[in-house]
């Protein structure tokens, strides 16, 4: 298994980072991004259950803690009392880089309902892509040392709120 684990915090990207299908063009390679832009991320927002790799359910909360700042935290239980992991999507001059301890990333496509992250120092890809009201996949892509694709869907399901 490839060492791509992010919180959808964006990821794990949430446990694990995921990455997208075909993205759509984004504005220009170097920015162009806006607040309006980084709002369509509004449909994570709220507490989720997902299943990563090994099977095993993780628990994240998304949130926008400023306008130009989306935040991811993850927690190590159902509880959602003891934060075990964050990451940050933030505006910078146009860009939109997530960012989850040492890794990071930049948005190729912001669309609702959907945001796609390419690496600029991490291992792999991810998407967010909602299913519907209640559910979104997180798409993680990478390539392996033998040159050969991979990829690993995390269902997140959306919690009710408390």
């Amino acid at each position: 298994m490839p060492r791509c684990r992010r919180p959808l915090l964006l990821l794990s990207l949430l446990a694990t980072l995921a990455g997208c299908s075909t993205p759509p063009a984004a504005p220009g390679a170097s920015g162009g991004f806006t607040e309006k832009d980084l709002a369509q991320l509004k449909f994570l927002q709220g507490r989720w259950q997902g299943k990563a790799l090994d099977g095993s359910a993780f628990f994240e909360e998304y949130d926008f803690a400023e306008p130009r700042v989306f935040r991811s935290r993850r927690y190590a239980d159902a509880s959602f009392t003891k934060v075990t992991s964050t990451s940050t999507v933030a505006l910078k001059a146009g860009d939109v880089i997530s960012t989850w301890g040492p890794f990071s990333w930049k948005a190729v496509s912001l669309q609702s309902g959907s945001a796609c992250f390419e690496p600029l120092k991490a291992p792999s890809a991810f998407c967010w892509e909602r299913v519907d009201a209640s559910h979104v996949n997180v798409t993680q892509r990478w390539t392996e040392a033998a040159g050969k694709a991979g990829s690993h869907v995390l269902p997140l399901t959306l919690l009710p709120k408390r």
